[in-house]
C-alpha cells in the first residue's frame, strides 16, 4: 500500500512541473558544472542514507584558513547539485564552508526517487556532514520541495550542533500546491480536485511543523508563481519553535537570496544568530 501511495505523489508532482514547465521530476541525472572549474578546494563525498541508498555530495571550502561554519543545503526539485552549488558561492566568499548533496535518483546519487526516501536522505546528509567537522556549527538551508524534507527529518528531534534552520519557499501541503497548479493549467484544471483524495498529509509541512524544535527561519518573495509567499506566512504562524519571517519583495521562487540587503542580513545572523529572532518579521525591498 505504502509503494502505491509513492507512486500516486510521484505522479501528480510530475504533472505538477509538466504544467508550469520544466519537466526535471522525479530525476535530473545531468552533470551541468563542477567545482573543479572554480577556484575553491573541495572534495566529493559519497556517504549512505538511512536504508543504505548511496548519495553523492560536494564539501566546498572557503578560502580562509579557519571557515566561520557549514551550510548544509536540500535542494528543491529541479537540477541537481552540479547545477545548484554555483547560486552560493557568495557564501563561500564569506567565510563559510558549504555541504551540498544529491538524494535518491538525482545526479550520480543510487535508487528510484520516494518522497519518504528523501526525508531521510536529508536526516543522513546533516549527519555525515556534522561528521566531517564536529567541532563546526551547521545551518540547515531547505529549498522549495527541500524545506518541506527539512522539516520532516527535524521534527521531534533536537541537534546541538544545529544553529538553526532556513525554509525557503516552502509549501504548506502537497495536496494544496499540486491542486494550485494544476489549476493554472487548462489542460489539468479538471484533475485539480484530485490531490486532495488522493495525496497523503503525513509529509506535509503544516502537519509537522508543529513538532519543530529547532530555531527557524522562514524566508518568500512576494513574486513567487510556483509557491505562494503567505504559506511561508501560514508556516511561520503554526511553529511554536523560535522562529523569524522575512519576506523579499519583487522576489521569484528560491530567488531571495539574490537580494544584497538579504544576503548582507543573513551573514550577520550567521554571525549571531540571536539577531534573527529579535526582529522577528522583516519586509526586504
Amino acid at each position: 500500500m505504502k509503494t502505491i501511495i509513492h507512486s500516486i505523489i510521484l505522479v501528480f508532482i510530475s504533472l505538477l512541473f509538466v504544467a508550469c514547465g520544466p519537466k526535471t521530476f522525479p530525476s535530473d541525472n545531468k552533470i551541468y558544472d563542477s567545482p573543479k572549474n572554480y577556484e575553491y578546494s573541495y572534495t566529493s563525498h559519497t556517504f549512505l542514507s538511512e536504508d543504505s541508498t548511496k548519495l553523492y555530495a560536494y564539501h566546498i571550502k572557503s578560502d580562509e584558513q579557519n571557515s566561520k561554519g557549514l551550510i548544509v543545503l536540500a535542494n528543491g526539485m529541479k537540477q541537481n547539485m552540479s547545477f545548484r552549488f554555483t547560486e552560493w558561492l557568495w557564501i563561500l566568499d564569506a567565510g563559510y564552508d558549504l555541504f551540498i548533496f544529491d538524494y535518491r535518483s538525482y545526479g550520480e546519487s543510487y535508487a528510484e526517487a520516494d518522497l519518504f526516501g528523501f526525508v531521510d536522505d536529508v536526516k543522513a546528509a546533516l549527519k555525515y556532514a556534522h561528521s566531517l567537522d564536529k567541532e563546526k556549527k551547521i545551518v540547515l538551508i531547505g529549498q522549495s520541495m527541500g524545506g518541506t524534507f527539512v522539516i520532516n527529518a527535524l521534527k521531534n528531534k533536537e541537534y546541538d550542533y544545529l544553529s538553526f534552520a532556513v525554509s525557503d519557499s516552502t509549501f504548506t501541503g502537497f495536496d494544496d500546491v499540486l491542486s494550485s497548479l494544476l489549476r493554472r493549467s487548462i489542460i489539468l484544471f479538471p484533475f485539480s480536485w484530485i490531490p486532495y483524495l488522493t495525496v497523503p498529509k503525513e509529509l506535509n509541512a503544516d502537519e509537522n511543523i508543529q513538532y519543530l524544535k529547532t530555531p527557524i527561519l522562514f524566508i518568500a518573495g512576494d513574486d513567487d508563481i510556483v509557491v505562494d509567499y503567505e504559506d511561508s506566512i501560514e508556516l511561520y504562524n503554526m511553529t511554536k519553535a523560535k522562529k523569524a519571517l522575512w519576506i523579499v519583495k519583487d522576489a521569484a521562487h528560491v530567488q531571495s537570496f539574490n537580494n544584497l540587503e538579504v544576503r548582507d542580513n543573513f551573514l550577520k545572523i550567521l554571525e549571531d544568530n540571536t539577531l534573527l529572532f529579535k526582529q522577528q518579521k522583516k519586509i526586504f525591498k
